[in-house]
């Protein structure tokens, strides 16, 4: 194990205080019993669990800052507004007297977001560590309970990053309110779609999302759900391969001004965040200007501490939000209206 949390795994041990010294003299040789008879052999290693993690690191996805606002319940940013006379009723005719000129003015507002506070322990007992010296092939029970904690930690915060909390107090990516539903630039999966079909949306998508910001920027990426991402590979037109539906849509977005570092994007969660469960894509500036998500306290692991005169509990603690869209006209959903195949 090369980290654990914020730290490594030397840093780690350093912070490591043990205060059992005889039930934890050596806490890398923990281990568990394992029954063992002349026909029984056991395989070094440990066979652990496996999960859905996306392909790319979570920041590709959305800009992540860490470690601003710790312990603050919520996360505060001003917003400013220009207001007043129009750039035309600045245009002023000498010798028609003083005090006519325009006036510009600021509104000055403000937007938060709700700080998550999370904890988790786990427990070692002086029974399931002293039954680890007599195994013959160990394994440290004390680095399996920080894996399993700490990859709980990951799934859960890619999880919001993409579709917030279950009690709906917390927003990720596909599912916030105040973001545009398209329900008319996909009539079907793009796995299912026609040359016809493909050409048409290449040519309106990203007009839809340059009107949709009010004509003032194109997107940089486009998430889209895997089960599609998965289908751009193959010829735009199986009679005449000369170029993937991926070389299609990425060169169509370039050529209508989306910037030189467009990039495509997928993740399993949009494969039912639409409307009916229906797949929902989204094109989206990938800017911290536009989007971010804040871990305001990553996660820290903490030594074992004795609970009782047996027992020893290791407690982390982190501090998250969900994904904070601060400009939504800079994000589009889009949602697949049939959902052939």
């Amino acid at each position: 194990m090369t980290n654990i949390g914020i730290f490594t795994e030397d840093e780690y041990k350093n912070r490591f205080r043990v205060n059992n010294a005889v039930a934890f003299a050596t806490p890398a040789n923990a281990g568990l019993e394992k029954t063992i008879t002349t026909l029984t052999q056991i395989v070094a290693g440990v066979q652990r669990q496996k999960f859905y993690t996306v392909a790319e690191p979570l920041p590709t996805y959305v800009p992540i800052e860490m470690g601003t606002g710790a312990y603050s319940k919520q996360l505060f940013q001003y917003a400013v507004a220009q207001v007043g006379d129009s750039f035309e009723s600045g245009i002023v005719q000498p010798g028609n007297g003083i005090n006519k000129d325009a006036n510009v003015d600021i509104m000055v507002d403000g937007v938060s977001i709700k700080n998550n506070f999370w904890r988790m322990k786990y427990e070692a007992s002086k029974e399931i560590v002293e039954m680890g010296r007599i195994n013959a092939e160990t394994f440290s029970y004390i680095e399996e309970q920080e894996r399993a904690r700490l990859k709980t930690y990951q799934l859960g915060i890619q999880k919001i990053l993409f579709q917030g909390t279950n009690d709906g107090l917390n927003v990720g990516l596909l599912n916030n309110s105040d973001v545009t539903i398209n329900t008319s630039l996909l009539p079907a999966n793009i796995a299912s779609m026609s040359i016809e079909q493909l050409t048409n949306f290449a040519k309106t998508a990203i007009y839809t999302f340059f009107a949709n910001s009010n004509s003032t920027t194109f997107p940089n990426t486009w998430l889209m759900p895997t089960s599609d991402y998965m289908s751009l590979g193959v010829p735009i037109n199986p009679s005449y391969p000369i170029g993937t539906i991926r070389e299609f849509l990425e060169n169509a977005f370039k050529a209508a001004g989306a910037p030189a570092d467009f990039r495509i994007l997928h993740s399993v969660y949009g494969n039912q965040a639409g409307t009916g469960n229906t797949a929902r894509h989204v094109l989206y500036n990938r800017d911290a200007d536009v989007l971010t998500m804040y871990l305001p306290k990553p996660y820290t692991p903490y030594p074992l501490y004795p609970a009782g005169s047996l027992d020893m509990i290791s407690d982390a603690e982190a501090q998250f939000t969900g994904v904070w869209i601060k400009r939504p006209k800079e994000v589009l959903y889009m949602d697949v209206t049939a959902a052939t195949t």
